[in-house]
């Protein structure tokens, strides 16, 4: 497929949203849902409230599709789903530090119990930078502008991130 004609599905995409095809925002996002549920388990830390948050930032994404550039799916999905998980992971912990506990859960069984233990200890936006990095595949600018961050920034996350995994992962003498 060419340039001009990846363009030339970004237009009938953008125009069939714009149009009100009611079919043309679940075609465009319904192939991202599981893949969201996954990235946010991992900042989150819990399957059901990364569910919530996915639907959160599927009606979000919903209701904003008509000013939709029509450019990455995924990646504006993501970015949707991440600033939603950031704001309900300060908000969990600001009602939890009021209620004067603080609530440690197992969200999965993993393979690699130690990797996701490292993984664990990272900070979520850091967590999240590498794992959208590493995983996913996103450029480091393209990383920044889904978190909303300087690409310096992101690229520093990342190199704090994987230097801590390194640490934690492989201690040494």
């Amino acid at each position: 497929m060419t340039s001009a004609d990846v363009m030339a599905a970004v237009r009938a995409d953008r125009s069939a949203a714009t149009e009100g095809d009611p079919g043309a925002f679940e075609a465009a996002v319904r192939p991202h849902y599981a893949p969201l549920i996954r990235r946010l388990v991992l900042v989150l830390g819990d399957p059901h409230d990364a569910e919530d948050i996915a639907q959160d930032a599927y009606l979000a994404a919903f209701r904003s599709w008509d000013r939709f550039d029509g450019v990455d799916v995924r990646a504006w999905l993501y970015t949707i789903g991440l600033r939603l998980a950031f704001n309900h992971k300060r908000g969990r912990k600001r009602w939890l530090a009021a209620i004067g506990r603080m609530e440690s859960r197992t969200w999965a069984d993993p393979p690699d119990p130690d990797l996701w233990a490292a993984l664990a200890t990272l900070d979520p936006r850091t967590r999240s930078a590498l794992l959208l990095n590493v995983l996913d595949g996103y450029t480091h600018a393209e990383v920044a502008g889904m978190l909303a961050v300087p690409e310096g920034t992101v690229a520093s996350w990342i190199s704090r991130g994987r230097t801590a995994l390194r640490k934690e992962l492989d201690p040494g003498p």
